[in-house]
């Protein structure tokens, strides 16, 4: 899941993708703020085509919490 993780953020962020594991903070190592936050789950809801609820938002502190939420959702 993380492969696809990091295909989304290769199309919506500026960032090196390769260096992206899933301890990096979304905010403080990837540098996203709220808005590119909530870019980002859009794009994911967009190419998985599922729906994550605004409430996850704030749980998505790293790069990991994503991914394993995907794992279970998708």
């Amino acid at each position: 899941m993380i492969e696809r993780l990091k295909e989304i953020l290769r199309e919506h962020w500026d960032g090196e993708v390769a260096a992206i594991t899933l301890d990096c903070v979304l905010t403080s190592d990837l540098g996203m703020d709220s808005m590119q936050l909530y870019d980002l789950v859009c794009a994911i809801e967009d190419t998985l085509d599922i729906e994550i609820p605004d409430r996850m938002l704030p749980k998505f502190v790293t790069v990991g919490d994503v991914v394993d939420y995907l794992e279970v959702a998708a």
